[in-house]
C-alpha cells in the first residue's frame, strides 16, 4: 500500500489505456453536467508506464468527459498504483462494471427531496446534479404526495408517471381513471392529458354559466342537466297537442337552459388580390373556437302541464310504424354523434402528448430504425401535407423545436440557416426526418381520426415503434381499414341544425360523413 500515490492532476495529461468497455457514453448530458459543475467525485484509477505516462485503468468514462467539459478546479483526482498484471486488470474491469448497481428512481427521488429540504432550489438541484430540470421538477413533485411515493415503490411505477399521480393527488376519481389506466397497460400520460381537458372544458362552463345566470338566465349546472330528448321544449306540446312557440319558452313552469359546449372551426377569409396580406405576414389558419349553445328544457313537464310528443302520438293512436321508425333512427344518430365527441375530445388531448413527445424525440441526434424508408417515400411521393409545409417553410417545425421566428420570411431564413448548419450524415438525416413528421403533425386534426388515410396510418405507426405510446383514438386510427369498410360508400349527412340530445361539435371537414365517423 505503500506504492499508492492521491494526487490531482490535469485529465487531459491522463492516457486512456485498454478496457473492457468499449461504449463510455461520453455523449450523456447529465453526467457531463455533473462533472462540469461538481468535477469528478470518484477517485480515478492509474498507473505508470515505462515513459512515466499516467494509464487509465478504471474511470475511463470520467477522464474522456472531464477532458471535454472541464472541471471547477480544472484537475482531477486519481489513485496511481503500481502497473498491474494483464490479467488482474481485465478481472478488476470487469467486476467494476458488471456488478454495479444503479440507483432506482424512488431512491433519486428521495435524495432530490432532502436538497430541497435543506433549501436547495430546484435549479440549483439541477446544475449541482447534473439532473434535467424536467426530473429534478418531476421529484419534487413527487416529493410532496406520500400516495405517489408508496406506488414507486409497491407498483415499481416510474418517476415520470408517480409524478402524474402526485399532480392529482386529492382528486379520487381522477386518481382512480389513472390508476384504471394503469392496471390495464393504457398510456398514463394520455389519460392524465384527458383529466387536464376536462378540468378545462368544466372551468370554462363554469364560467360561462356564471355569466349567463349574471343576465337572468335559469342555467342548470351540468350535473343537473336532463335527458334533453325527454324534456326538450322542442319535444314538448301542450294540452292541445301543440308546440310552445319558442317565445314563450322562458315563462313555461320549470323552464330552464342547458349549455352544450362544443367547437366550431371557421372558415378560413378569402382575400382578394388588393386585401392579400404579405408573404411576411404569413396569415395564420384559423384555430378552432369553444361554443357554448343554449338549449331549452322543462324541468317539470307534468307541473307545466306539457306532454313528450311521443307520448302524445302513442296515447292518441297515431304513432305511426314510420314515426317509431325515424325516432329510433335519430336515436342512433344521436349516439353516433355523441361518439364523434367524444372521440374528437380524445383526439384533441392526444395531440397534446404527441407534440410534447415529438419536441423531445426530434432532439436526438441518431435517426431511428426505418427513417430513411420514411423519409424517401414521402420525399418520392409528396403528399399534400409535405407540399404545404415546403410551401409555408416549416412553421410546425420551428414550433416543436421552440424556435420563435416571425413572418413567412422568418421562417424562411430559420430553414435556410438549419439546411446550410454543418451536420454529420446522421444528425442530417435527423433533420429531414423532423421535417417530415413536423409537416404531418401540423396538418393533422380531428378529421384525420374520422378519414385516416395511408400516411395517417403510417406515420402514427412508424411513432409507436419508435417509442411513443399511442392514445385508443390513434392506434384506432393506425389500424389499417377492413375491406368491408373500406368499399362502403358513404351517404353525406346534413351539417345544419344539431337538435336536442346532441353534444354539439361543428364538423371541421363539409364533407365529413356518418358512416366516415360511424366507422372511425
Amino acid at each position: 500500500m505503500s506504492d499508492v500515490e492521491l494526487i490531482e492532476v490535469d485529465p487531459a495529461t491522463l492516457t486512456v489505456g485498454a478496457n473492457v468497455r468499449t461504449d463510455t457514453h461520453p455523449d450523456a448530458r447529465e453526467f457531463a453536467a455533473s462533472i462540469k459543475a461538481r468535477g469528478v467525485l470518484e477517485v480515478i484509477t492509474v498507473y505508470r508506464d515505462e515513459d512515466g505516462h499516467l494509464v487509465v485503468l478504471r474511470g475511463q468514462r470520467r477522464t474522456v468527459v472531464a477532458t471535454e467539459v472541464g472541471t471547477p478546479s480544472g484537475t482531477v483526482p486519481v489513485r496511481v498504483l503500481p502497473h498491474p498484471d494483464e490479467a488482474d486488470r481485465i478481472t478488476d474491469q470487469i467486476s467494476e462494471n458488471v456488478h454495479r448497481e444503479a440507483m432506482n428512481q424512488r431512491e433519486v427521488c428521495d435524495g432530490l427531496e432532502q436538497l430541497a429540504l435543506l433549501g436547495v432550489s430546484a435549479a440549483q438541484i439541477a446544475k449541482r446534479t447534473g439532473i434535467a430540470r424536467p426530473t429534478v421538477k418531476a421529484a419534487l413533485t413527487v416529493a410532496g404526495s406520500e400516495s405517489a411515493k408508496e406506488a414507486m415503490t409497491q407498483e415499481a411505477l416510474t418517476l415520470d408517471q408517480a409524478a402524474i399521480l402526485a399532480e392529482f393527488d386529492g382528486d379520487d376519481d381522477a386518481v382512480a381513471r389513472l390508476t384504471r389506466a394503469l392496471q390495464f397497460g393504457w398510456s398514463l400520460e394520455h389519460e392524465a392529458q384527458r383529466l387536464r381537458d376536462d378540468a378545462e372544458d368544466a372551468a370554462a362552463l363554469a364560467q360561462e354559466i356564471e355569466r349567463l345566470r349574471a343576465e337572468g338566465l335559469p342555467v342548470l349546472d351540468p350535473q343537473e342537466a336532463p335527458d334533453l330528448h325527454q324534456v326538450g321544449m322542442r319535444h314538448l306540446r301542450d294540452s292541445e297537442g301543440k308546440p310552445i312557440p319558442e317565445e314563450d319558452w322562458p315563462q313555461v313552469t320549470g323552464a330552464a337552459v342547458v349549455l352544450q359546449q362544443g367547437w366550431d372551426y371557421p372558415e378560413p377569409e378569402d382575400q382578394d388580390d388588393e386585401g392579400a396580406a404579405d408573404q411576411d405576414d404569413e396569415v395564420a389558419e384559423p384555430e378552432a373556437v369553444r361554443v357554448y349553445r343554449q338549449v331549452w328544457v322543462c324541468t317539470d313537464p307534468e307541473a307545466a302541464g306539457l306532454i313528450h310528443a311521443q307520448q302524445l302520438r302513442e296515447s292518441s293512436g297515431t304513432n305511426e310504424p314510420d314515426e317509431e321508425q325515424a325516432e329510433a333512427a335519430a336515436e342512433a344518430k344521436r349516439a353516433e354523434r355523441r361518439q364523434v365527441v367524444e372521440n374528437n375530445k380524445a383526439w384533441r388531448s392526444a395531440q397534446t402528448v404527441r407534440r410534447e413527445w415529438l419536441a423531445t424525440f426530434l432532439t436526438r441526434k441518431n435517426p431511428p430504425k426505418g427513417a430513411e424508408a420514411l423519409i424517401c417515400e414521402a420525399v418520392l411521393t409528396a403528399p399534400h401535407w409535405l407540399n404545404q409545409a415546403m410551401s409555408t417553410n416549416h412553421p410546425m417545425l420551428q414550433e416543436l423545436r421552440g424556435v420563435e421566428v416571425g413572418g413567412y420570411y422568418g421562417h424562411s431564413q430559420e430553414c435556410d440557416r438549419l439546411a446550410h448548419e454543418p451536420a454529420t450524415p446522421k444528425a442530417a438525416t435527423m433533420r429531414a426526418l423532423a421535417a417530415i413528421l413536423a409537416a404531418w403533425e401540423k396538418a393533422s386534426d380531428v378529421h384525420t381520426w374520422r378519414n385516416p388515410g395511408p400516411w395517417d396510418r403510417r406515420i402514427l405507426s412508424a411513432m409507436t415503434e419508435w417509442g411513443y405510446g399511442s392514445s385508443e383514438i390513434e392506434a384506432q386510427t393506425a389500424q389499417e381499414p377492413t375491406r368491408e369498410a373500406s368499399d362502403t360508400e358513404a351517404e353525406p349527412q346534413d351539417q345544419g341544425e344539431v337538435t336536442e340530445g346532441q353534444e354539439h361539435e361543428t364538423s371541421p371537414r363539409p364533407d365529413a360523413t356518418a358512416a366516415d365517423e360511424a366507422a372511425a
